[in-house]
């Protein structure tokens, strides 16, 4: 009788360590990375607006730089949320090794959405948006953003 309680207590045991290292650990960093993965996408589907002023050209570009503002500060409140929810190792781990740097990303995303369609401070051939986006990549360690004309056209 009692190995087949000790066989139960330890299958409870294992069974609500698992559950707690995946609800406390894994899970947050999953969707982290989700999060991470959005911007992303999100920076490469509409870093050409960089291009673009707005009010210019019959107001093509107008409606995309607005919904760009609107979502990037929306993405930048999920990424702090996200990444605040993590274990300190795991930030730790996300500094140090990929060379994640959330506050610095920040500063620049929210600079962005200030500075997208403006083509505000043009230094050495590029716009603060285009040195913004270039920071935001090198701050969350993401390939390449692609944002060059010749490349979406």
């Amino acid at each position: 009788m009692s190995d087949i309680f000790l066989a139960v207590i330890s299958g409870v045991l294992i069974f609500t360590l698992q559950k707690l290292i995946s609800q406390l650990w894994i899970s947050p960093l999953v969707k982290f990375k989700k999060c991470l993965a959005r911007i992303e996408a999100f920076l490469n589907r509409y870093a050409s607006l960089c291009y673009f002023k707005y009010g210019k050209n019959n107001g093509m570009a107008d409606y995309d730089i607005k919904y760009f503002q609107k979502e990037l500060r929306s993405m930048v409140s999920w990424m702090l949320v996200t990444y605040s929810i993590l274990p300190k190792p795991e930030k730790w781990w996300l500094k140090k090794h990929y060379k994640i740097n959330i506050r610095k990303a920040q500063t620049e995303m929210l600079t962005l959405v200030s500075v997208i369609g403006t083509m505000q401070g043009i230094e050495n051939g590029k716009t603060r948006a285009e040195i913004a986006i270039e920071n935001i990549a090198k701050h969350l360690n993401f390939s390449e953003i692609k944002y060059k004309m010749a490349d979406i056209f």
